[in-house]
């Protein structure tokens, strides 16, 4: 789906893995973690812009299905010694 965002990968690239824009928390192009860090979004954006494309992303992209992943969702720890 990486065609969908320019060739960006938000899920690498946002701290915040957002797939339907940003946070809110970056501010002139930078992410709210650092200001040293480009907001990937502020970056699709650019990109979609540049090859005409920027309309594609009002499109809403449902969120990521982790039941597929590798390990089939939230880790679970059960701690015997509290099992009665």
């Amino acid at each position: 789906a990486i065609h969908l965002f320019g060739g960006i990968c938000p899920i690498a690239r946002c701290s915040k893995s957002l797939l339907n824009g940003p946070c809110g928390g970056s501010d002139h192009g930078k992410c709210e973690i650092s200001k040293e860090v480009d907001c990937v979004w502020d970056m699709i954006v650019r990109k979609m812009m540049e090859q005409d494309r920027l309309g594609e992303l009002l499109a809403f992209k449902p969120p990521k299905s982790w039941i597929t992943a590798r390990d089939g969702g939230p880790r679970k720890m059960i701690r015997e010694e509290l099992v009665k």
